[in-house]
């Protein structure tokens, strides 16, 4: 082992990130002292984005959400500094990262697990707890005031929003609209799909399906309710798909000209990967894109390091990454941070100095060659997808999970694993 110090940059503060500093502080512990970790992060706080759509109606648990990052090194027994950076990723390079202020941080290794992004989701466009806080007012007043809401986008997102709003404000007229056949990702089974239809019609959900919204008409009557934003400029598409949340009357057309009248529309559509950074970051081939051109997310192999043979000492994670969207949940990113730590200790091991000592291409065979295995056995494994409707219904691909929700109740949908998250950061 060397006896210089190692230095891993870790950029992303939820599941996957905070999992993966995790893990390479037990590695620094028993293994490598001279182990030094920087975590970037543009919030303040931590996020608990898993329960995200709970807060827009619980105003009790959107307290809850915001967990200081300040304990996260406290059971560090290594004596040198680990240390949380508050700032934005702005540029990676191959052995050093920009931050939003301009300065450089070195790295040995590099974890990016920056996550996606909803436009129209203001809440996820905060920086700091109290302006998180107050987006949520936002949008709770909005929700309130509103008479007919129509969610567009039957994702997980739309449906656990529709969920949330149908159990907390049964006498609402709520409407989902989505663009596809069926609903959630091709990734789950249709008769999944169709049971989750089945329960958000009893819950009193109007859902729509095989229709795009492709505009919006603003009704004569131009009535606003008090204290909700009042009309811009901007379209009515773009106040929906900005995050600008605005009561008034309006008609949705849809692209088969059908029209859906409506005061409030809330698009759940449309998450982006967080990856401008790595523009800087130059391909070694046309054939070995770093971005996935269709979905925009980071391009990786099996090992969870990117695809271009260049870096193999950079590795993306979570929802930023290229693999299927059933490994975009909260126990697959946890999977995938422990996975990459794993590979950062088998570089360390075989080949630490592998810059100098082995060429790009043989470091990352070498690294996937020990990696492969073990997540490819993680990937196989099927992961239970659970989608919550409300604090008491939930829905799972697990028989297991069902079970065990017959017999507790919807466990995930009444604290939606915000619990773990304390202990993640040792609240």
């Amino acid at each position: 082992m060397s006896g210089r110090e190692i230095h891993v940059v870790v950029v992303g503060g939820s599941w996957a990130g905070i999992t993966a500093v995790r893990q390479l502080l037990t590695l620094g512990r028993e293994t490598y002292p001279r182990l030094l970790i920087t975590l970037i992060e543009r919030r303040t706080h931590y996020f608990h984005k898993t329960g995200m759509i709970r807060g827009l109606v619980d105003s009790n648990y959107a307290k809850q959400m915001f967990i200081p990052y300040d304990r996260l090194f406290a059971q560090s027994i290594s004596k040198y500094n680990h240390r949380i950076v508050c700032s934005r990723l702005t540029k990676v390079y191959q052995s050093f990262v920009e931050i939003e202020n301009g300065a450089r941080i070195f790295y040995d290794y590099l974890l990016l697990a920056t996550g996606t992004e909803y436009a129209s989701l203001p809440v996820t466009q905060s920086t700091t707890a109290s302006e998180c806080r107050l987006m949520y007012q936002i949008m709770r007043d909005a929700i309130n005031a509103a008479d007919h809401i129509v969610f567009i986008g039957g994702g997980a997102v739309g449906i656990g929003m529709c969920g949330e709003v149908a159990e907390m404000h049964p006498g609402k007229h709520i409407t989902l609209v989505h663009a596809r056949d069926s609903l959630l990702n091709d990734d789950l089974s249709t008769g999944f799909a169709n049971a989750t239809e089945l329960r958000l019609q009893k819950m009193g959900v109007e859902v729509i399906l095989n229709e795009s919204v492709i505009s919006s008409v603003q009704s004569p009557c131009n009535s606003i309710s008090s204290g909700i934003r009042r009309r811009s400029s901007v379209s009515n598409m773009d106040v929906g798909r900005s995050g600008m949340w605005e009561v008034f009357p309006q008609k949705l057309v849809t692209g088969s000209g059908r029209h859906i009248a409506c005061d409030l529309a809330i698009w759940t559509t449309g998450s982006r990967p967080a990856t401008d950074y790595l523009s800087t970051l130059p391909a070694s081939s046309a054939k070995t894109p770093l971005i996935d051109s269709n979905t925009g997310r980071i391009n990786v192999q099996s090992s969870l390091q990117l695809t271009d043979v260049n870096y193999p000492n950079i590795f993306a994670i979570g929802d930023v990454n290229s693999l299927p969207l059933s490994e975009k949940y909260a126990t697959s990113a946890v999977d995938q941070a422990k996975h990459a730590v794993a590979g950062i200790r088998i570089l360390i091991d075989e080949c630490y100095d592998f810059r100098a000592k082995m060429s790009p291409s043989m470091a990352a065979d070498s690294a996937l060659r020990a990696c492969m295995d073990s997540y490819s056995a993680t990937m196989k494994r099927q992961q239970a997808v659970v989608v919550s409707l409300g604090k008491h219904q939930e829905l799972s691909t697990s028989l297991f999970a069902r079970f065990s929700s017959w017999i507790h109740g919807s466990k995930r949908g009444r604290r939606y694993l915000i619990d773990r998250a304390q202990r993640m950061l040792n609240y």
